[in-house]
């Protein structure tokens, strides 16, 4: 701003001074060369001048200049490099192409054993276990011979389960159910112990058949699952039970028939095959089938054990043509 001259009396004789509006002490309110009175008596033209900027000065290592007031720099895009799934506590790693992963240590597995399945004796078993059971349904149980009160017949374990079943009231044929069973019907409760021993033998016979069915399907299980066969057999073991208890009974049969003088000689013919009542075959092989069943299982070692294979025949190889 300019201030005219106080001193001279015309005022368009006087010069104008510049001066400094931030010492005024006031403020003027005008257009850009408009005179205008100030609260001091003076007049004042607001002038347009230039803006001058000081000389910037450097810092003390006059690398980074100081500027004289705030200085809004033109605004810089900076890259920032984004990893997927990570966070603030995971560290960024860069990758090197020179490197080469280091290939894990892998430890060596511990060999599993598992119980040797003894393959030989199960299969040997199951066919003994299954024979033993056909055998012992078509051949014969026990012979009785003809003689005043009865024809002769034989009778067999498929003829044994007719009985049971013609006994229940079951319309079945059977020879033991016709000459043993029924004549013995009349004779309850006069001779309750030859009632008991007319039924329970084929009802021992049945179980032999049962019991050897079912010896066969243990023996395929253990097969399948590759298990080891070597047990004490309990159905063996009663089916001898039951082979030497039916022969016991056609024995006290076959000497009820006799003098009791002459029962002493009838023992010897009824291992001899000569008594009125003899064991057929089916009952002798069933004995020993049951002996070998009941054996057999002892060959397999108790801890035996070996090494579990992959079986190559469930393993799958895809191979593109």
């Amino acid at each position: 701003m300019d201030k005219n001259n106080l001193n001279n009396t015309n005022p368009a004789e006087g010069k104008w001074i510049a001066v400094d509006a931030a010492s005024l002490g006031f403020q003027l309110n005008g257009a850009p060369g408009q005179e205008v009175k100030g609260p001091d008596g003076h007049t004042y033209r607001i002038g347009q001048s230039e803006a001058q900027l000081s000389q910037v000065s450097g810092n003390s290592n006059n690398a980074i200049p100081t500027p004289s007031s705030i200085v809004q720099m033109p605004p810089i895009v900076q890259p920032i490099a984004l990893v997927p799934y990570t966070s603030q506590n995971q560290p960024l790693l860069q990758y090197d192409p020179y490197s080469r992963p280091v290939d894990p240590q892998i430890e060596p597995q511990a060999p599993n054993y598992v119980r040797k399945p003894y393959r030989g004796i199960s299969i040997t078993a199951f066919f003994l276990s299954l024979i033993g059971a056909v055998l012992f349904v078509f051949l014969a149980v026990a012979t009785f011979k003809a003689d005043d009160i009865r024809p002769a017949f034989s009778f067999n374990g498929l003829d044994s389960i007719l009985a049971l079943l013609a006994s229940f009231g079951v319309s079945a044929t059977s020879k033991y159910h016709k000459h043993r069973i029924v004549p013995n019907q009349n004779r309850i409760p006069a001779d309750l112990l030859s009632t008991i021993i007319t039924y329970a033998v084929p009802v021992f016979a049945t179980l032999i058949i049962l019991i050897f069915a079912g010896l066969a399907i243990k023996y395929l299980f253990k097969l399948g699952k590759k298990k080891t066969p070597r047990a004490f057999s309990f159905g063996a073991f009663i089916n001898m039970i039951l082979s030497l208890s039916i022969a016991g009974m056609l024995l006290g049969m076959t000497n009820a028939e006799v003098a009791i003088a002459d029962r002493s000689a009838n023992v010897a013919k009824f291992f001899s095959f000569e008594a009125s009542i003899v064991a057929g075959i089916g009952l002798i092989l069933a004995f020993v089938f049951s002996l070998i069943l009941f054996i057999l299982p002892f060959f397999a070692k108790k801890n035996a054990y070996m090494l579990e294979k992959e079986d190559a025949a469930k393993r799958t190889f895809v191979i593109d043509d």
